[in-house]
């Protein structure tokens, strides 16, 4: 679905909430149409959306660990705990995670190098150390000979070793393994960050097609018009209504060379005098546009070759052909009398019965005059005489192509003619598109194509000279305007209904509309493309809010079950009673601050704690009863 002339913009419907269902060919799939404008704003929006899952994503991934992760109050795992708490992102805390599983494996090998004591420590030291003896007098020089003195974060960690045989148990291989789950936990979030953030906006925009705006779509009632005997009137209205999509088929054959080659094939054979050509090709459902049915296809095949023995009789004027061995008779006038450029004549056979109809190719160029000599048999040229308008002359008595086409219809592996289309069973098609594909390929499209495309359906027609009417023979055969005539048929044949969006109907009968005088939604069952409008997954559109929804709900309840119960793991800091709140870098500075300058904070169990400034004539105590109070030194209950 790559050959298209981009429609006017009246012609179909775009917007975030006009569902449709775009035609593949593995089945339809739900989707909306929208600008090439909203289209930049949405992926941008869904650019961030995707990062916003992976941010609530591994802050989920952290609570759960969080939750089921028994540390055993060993100090190692409980830094682990809140490195990767605090690390913020999984990039961050593979980072932490490598530095962990190298301390570990050091002290596998044996590697164990002392350390100072922090400064924390030290500065904890020096200011017990210089502390009074209670009783001394202020500025004694005396200190506490028989109290020893341990600093508040070494007197901190002693308490919470005390009892704890795990604080104690030797760092190895388990704790290696558990450092490199993480790390593989973390670059599978970060390489899945990366991945669907090009990927998603990728399958975001699966195309470049819309559904059409029901005012837009009009069908002819064909039978009504064919009946019409008023000299040919009807047939002439007719004519005139699908002439334009010809020859916008006719048109781009040139480009569709390409791109169906692998969907159309002509094979010509030449052997002197003698032609014989077999073409085949298949439209799809999905090529159609079919938002109904994209796996119906149609299988076309047919075949042609020259045919001298139709000539019945040749004069200065004009040469005669009895075709298909009856009594109908056709002439072909001698062209230099004329000026007249070359031309395709189409005749089928009445006596043809079921989807196999034989039809005659006559052509027009015998008597042009040609620059180049050439040696096809529709092109076959002599030597012209001293006053001619060129070196080269067709000979005349062209012979005429006789050929047949087939049309078969297949779905769900069952297989009809056009005309029992109504019969095929799961077909889902409605009324007026199935009556329409019974008009349009009930007669062998090359012969549509070549009739209603007039001069143009013959590709040397279209490097002729208007004003000296000389050919150039020798570069034009019947293979390259068979050629031309299958393309174009498979063009055409594509393009069936989306051609309704585009006839003129110049006060025609509507046959595509419904009772109450308006073409049913139900009517509008195939899909216009245009380079103006993306066409994005609906499935996409609606599962990646919701995913990200679905994890913040779920990360959110497991953060305030980590709040509001102990889920068979002790605190990390002592005095803390929910890890969630304890592994909070706020909450560690709060704990700190507390015990070093024994400040009044409020709301302990919150993200936020928070110290209230004293009123007028009130000031915060620097010995703070929460020294006395052991559930108050790094947390406590909340108070509010």
């Amino acid at each position: 679905m790559d050959i298209y002339t981009n429609p006017p913009k009246n012609t179909y419907v775009t917007g975030i909430t006009k569902l449709f269902v775009m035609p593949t060919d593995s089945g339809g799939i739900p989707a909306v149409a929208v600008s090439k404008r909203a289209f930049i704003f949405i992926t941008s929006a869904y650019t961030i959306l995707m990062i916003l899952i992976f941010m609530v994503g591994w802050n989920l991934i952290i609570a759960i660990i969080t939750a089921f992760w028994h540390t055993h109050e060993d100090p190692n795992r409980q830094t682990v705990l809140v490195a990767l708490w605090n690390s913020g992102e999984s990039t961050n805390a593979m980072t932490l995670m490598v530095s962990y599983c190298k301390r570990v494996i050091q002290h596998m090998f044996g590697d164990n190098p002392a350390e100072a004591p922090s400064d924390l420590e030290a500065e904890g030291a020096r200011s017990h150390q210089g502390a009074a003896c209670p009783g001394s007098k202020t500025g004694s020089d005396h200190t506490c000979p028989t109290v020893e003195r341990v600093s508040p974060v070494r007197e901190n960690r002693n308490r919470t070793s005390e009892g704890s045989s795990a604080s104690n148990a030797k760092c190895g291989a388990r704790d290696l393994l558990w450092g490199l789950l993480f790390i593989f936990i973390a670059l599978v979030m970060t390489i899945g960050n990366v991945i669907a953030g090009i990927l998603v906006p990728e399958q975001l925009a699966m195309g470049n097609v819309a559904p059409p705006a029901k005012d837009s779509i009009f069908y002819p009632d064909f039978e009504l018009y064919i009946s019409v005997e008023e000299n040919g009137v009807g047939r002439s209205r007719l004519g005139s209504l699908f002439a334009p999509s010809v020859l916008r088929a006719l048109g781009s054959t040139e480009a569709s060379k390409v791109t169906a080659s692998g969907r159309v094939k002509v094979d010509v054979q030449t052997e002197g005098d003698s032609v014989k050509a077999t073409y085949n090709y298949s439209v799809t459902g999905v090529d159609m546009g079919l938002q109904s049915d994209p796996k119906l296809q149609l299988r076309v095949k047919g075949s042609c070759r020259t045919d001298y023995t139709w000539l019945l009789d040749s004069t200065e004027q004009e040469d005669t052909y009895r075709l298909f061995g009856g009594n109908n008779t056709f002439s072909v006038k001698y062209q230099p009398e004329l000026d007249l450029p070359p031309n395709l004549q189409f005749e089928t056979d009445d006596g043809s019965k079921g989807s196999n109809v034989s039809y005659a190719i006559i052509i027009t160029t015998g008597g042009l005059y040609s620059h180049t000599p050439g040696q096809d048999p529709w092109y076959l040229t002599s030597r012209s005489g001293v006053n001619a308008s060129a070196a080269y002359q067709v000979a005349r008595k062209r012979p005429v192509l006789s050929c047949w086409e087939d049309n078969k219809w297949h779905l769900n592996g069952k297989e009809v003619d056009t005309s029992d289309l109504d019969k095929l069973h799961g077909l889902k098609l409605r009324s007026p598109w199935i009556k329409a594909f019974k008009d349009g390929f009930g007669f062998p499209r090359v012969a549509w194509v070549g009739t209603l495309g007039g001069q143009s359906a013959l590709k040397s027609a279209s490097y002729f000279a208007a004003s000296s009417y000389v050919l150039d023979a020798g570069a034009f055969t019947i293979k390259s305007d068979l050629q031309r005539l299958v393309l174009a048929a498979w063009v055409s044949s594509r393009n069936i209904l989306r051609d309704t969006t585009t006839y003129n109907r110049n006060g025609m009968q509507n046959y595509a509309e419904g009772p109450g005088g308006l073409v049913e939604d139900a009517t509008v069952q195939f899909v216009l493309q245009s380079g103006d409008v993306v066409t994005l997954s609906a499935r996409i559109l609606i599962s990646v809010p919701s995913i990200l929804l679905f994890l913040l709900i779920t990360q959110q309840s497991l953060s305030c079950a980590l709040r509001h119960s102990r889920l068979g793991e002790k605190s990390i800091l002592p005095g803390e009673r929910k890890n969630g709140v304890a592994m909070l870098a706020t909450q560690l500075y709060r704990g700190v601050d507390q015990r070093i300058n024994s400040r009044k904070w409020k709301h302990k169990e919150s993200r936020i704690p928070f110290v209230y400034p004293s009123r007028v004539g009130e000031r915060i105590t620097e010995n703070s009863p929460t020294q006395n109070n052991p559930d108050e030194k790094l947390g406590g209950p909340s108070t509010h």
